[in-house]
Order: structure tokens, then sequence, then C-alpha cells
């Protein structure tokens, strides 16, 4: 089933969400006797209003979180999906679970309050990690053959490696191109507007990001445009596989509540 935004959203024209009205789209399930709202949505930080709201104004982003929390009232919210690992460590299908998201606002966010805001929620359960390190086995053959290693679960306690919510499509180079080095182990486009939803409510639910590395750190090689492209092909080559990892894990979350 599909779901209207409110009417007050804007966004930019062009956005997944702007033509046919939708935040995005939602289904229902059980994992381990616990009621479970899954939610894919269609608003993105790199993709929507591109301007600082004004006039009352939200991010997209914030309305749809706001919503889903007051309608659904959850016990745990997780946002899961892709993202660009930051220094050497990572490989792909690795998966970072963060109860800890930092903004980076260096564009159109760069005069928001929050521009560099890092938000914090409590300790996730993790009593099921093992066995879904042990399930990434069955999709090992579909994850990129020099990988020097299996994927693996970090678990973040500290911002240095938390997931990192930038306002602009950005990426990391081994020169450190985009200035990401040091602000998280991995770059996406949303995660930390949840933080900014829970900070302002009385008593918000507790929430964790999961994300996995679809795109490792790219060697600062030929030109940036030549650059943003490898690490598009690694994308498109590996970003629903290595998303196989961050759904087990979301699995191995919810079952351990």
């Amino acid at each position: 089933m599909r779901k209207r935004t409110p009417g007050h959203l804007r966004f930019r024209r062009g956005n997944d969400a702007a033509a046919p009205f939708y935040g995005g789209a939602y289904w229902t399930t059980t994992i381990n006797g616990k009621k479970v709202v899954v939610f894919k949505s269609d608003s993105h930080l790199s993709q929507d209003i591109k301007k600082l709201p004004a006039h009352g104004e939200t991010l997209p982003n914030f309305d749809v979180w706001k919503q889903i929390i007051e309608e659904v009232q959850p016990g745990l919210v997780i946002t899961t999906g892709t993202a660009g690992g930051i220094g050497t460590w990572g490989e792909v299908g690795d998966v970072v679970v963060s109860p800890i998201v930092r903004f980076d606002g260096i564009k159109w966010l760069k005069d928001a309050p929050f521009h560099d805001a890092v938000y914090t929620s409590s300790a996730p359960k993790t009593k099921f990690f093992d066995k879904a390190m042990a399930l990434f086995a069955a999709n090992a053959a579909q994850l990129p053959r020099d990988n020097a290693r299996p994927p693996k679960i970090v678990q973040s306690n500290d911002p240095a490696s938390s997931v990192l919510t930038t306002d602009f499509f950005g990426f990391d180079t081994s020169d450190n191109h985009y200035g990401l080095q040091g602000l998280g182990d991995l770059s996406e486009m949303g995660d930390a507007v949840l933080g900014l939803v829970g900070k302002q409510m009385t008593m918000p639910p507790r929430w964790v990001a999961v994300r996995n590395v679809s795109d490792p750190q790219i060697k600062a090689e030929g030109t940036l445009t030549e650059q943003a492209v490898l690490a598009a092909q690694v994308y498109k080559a590996f970003g629903r596989w290595s998303s196989i990892c961050s759904a087990i894990v979301c699995w191995a979350l919810i079952a351990a509540e």
C-alpha cells in the first residue's frame, strides 16, 4: 500500500516523491512475533528542496519520520540502506550498526543550526549478531571477488565511527577530497534527520542506523568525475547484494527485542 504525504510537504521538481505526491510505500510483517512496519522512503536530502526550510516548514524527511513515529508508535526505529565507506577499513558488504548519527551539512544546509549536529540513542540489542554473521555466508558469492575478507558487523559507540549524513552526493577518496574522513565510518543522505526528529520529541522511540558499505573508498586516480563513475559502478554492481547484509542485521535487531 502507498500512503500520500501530507499536503504541506514540498519537494524539488524531479524528486522521486514529487510527481506522485507520495512520501513512500509501506508494508507490514512480523519477525519473531514482533509486529513490523517496513517503509521505503522516496525522500532524499540530495534530491529534495535543496534550500533551508522557511516560514514554519521542515525538511520532507523530517515530516515523514514524524508521521511514521506518531502513527505507528514503535518501540524501535531502524533506518537502513546503502552507504559509502569512509577510510580504508571497509569491504563491500560490511554493516555498521550505529545509535549515533551526525550531519555534515556543508552546502544547502550549511547555515542550518543542526548542520554539524550529533544525535545519539541507546545501544541496540545484539544477541543474534553471531547468527547474522553466519547468515552472511549465503550471500558471499554475490559480493566483490577482490574483498580481502568476509563482511562483518561494526558496532559504533563514538561519533568518529558513526553514520554521517551529507547534504550532497559525496564519496570518500584516498586524498579525502570531500573532507569526510574522521567524521564517521559511512556516508549517506538521510539518517541524521531521524536523530533531529527524536531530539525534538518529548519521548522519542529508540532508534538505530544500519548501513552497509555499497562502495568503498575510491583511489584518487584520474579526475574526480572518473572517481565518481567508479563509485557508481561499484554501487550499481553490488548495492543490492550488499544490502542483503543490512537486511539480515535488521532481522537480528528486531528478533532480539
